[in-house]
């Protein structure tokens, strides 16, 4: 009974320790879910760039463990110096892991929205080759730290340049990788009046879709034939639409396949 006593006595010791713990982590968590999905990766990207289960898994398995080794190692019998070492040791080792989480996902962030050829495409910061801002128009020589530009994408200006972007496109940099080839995008608003269709088409040739693409069309609170739609695509799915209204203004997205 006394041994049955002890260890009674060390659990609600340690629980009490525990689920202070764990209502710490879990704010932390909050915030840091707030700024990733609030402000560096907002609708559509956090879905379109994969990020949302990889930084919930992050951070759930931060939350979990932090309070389960405050549980093993909180003991009644160690001196408080000792149980603020334990405690300490445990809070750095979970201040390390949400650090290098959160520092993945900002160097991933999604920096552009680059209209080429028949789609826009998503760009993220490790996409693109830091010295080659220097070559890119004004306005385009700095990644946001949050937000996205929007750019078009220009024609090679000679045949050499052709040849150098068919050899990048190749080894899979793309046009819109390369921040050199960006043009403002109220240039590529003409290419993209050429390529932009009528959400109708896609209903039509993508019944099974049909749903989904309704659902995505009532939340832009426009109706379905004032919508156009081009693919959205990024390094992770090619299987998105973006839906575009009379301005071609993204004003709504949907999983489903453009092409």
């Amino acid at each position: 009974m006394v041994f049955l006593s002890h260890i009674f006595s060390r659990f609600q010791f340690a629980t009490h320790y525990a689920l202070r713990h764990l209502g710490i982590s879990v704010a932390v968590a909050l915030f840091s879910a707030a700024f990733v999905f609030g402000l560096l990766y907002p609708a559509p990207y956090r879905n379109l760039l994969g990020v949302e289960s990889i930084f919930l898994l992050v951070l759930a398995v931060d939350v979990v463990c932090g309070p389960l080794l405050t549980l093993v190692l909180a003991s009644p019998k160690k001196s408080h110096r000792e149980r603020w070492l334990d405690f300490s040791l445990v809070g750095l080792i979970q201040l390390v892991a949400l650090t290098y989480g959160l520092h993945s996902v900002w160097a991933g962030r999604p920096v552009a929205l680059v209209f080429e050829v028949d789609r826009l495409v998503a760009i993220t910061a490790n996409e693109i080759e830091p010295a080659e801002l220097d070559g890119a128009p004004e306005g385009f020589r700095r990644l946001p730290w949050w937000g996205v530009l929007k750019a078009g994408t220009r024609q090679a200006r000679n045949s050499t340049e052709y040849m150098q972007a068919l050899d990048r496109g190749l080894a899979g940099i793309s046009l819109a990788q390369q921040p050199g080839w960006w043009t403002p995008w109220a240039q590529a608003r003409e290419n993209m009046e050429t390529r932009a269709k009528p959400l109708s088409d896609l209903l039509a040739s993508r019944p099974q879709d049909a749903a989904t693409l309704q659902a995505a069309a009532q939340r832009t609170g426009l109706p379905n034939d004032a919508l156009r739609y081009l693919p959205l695509t990024s390094s992770k799915t090619l299987d998105w639409v973006a839906l575009l209204d009379g301005e071609l203004n993204l004003v709504g997205w949907a999983p489903v396949d453009g092409f």
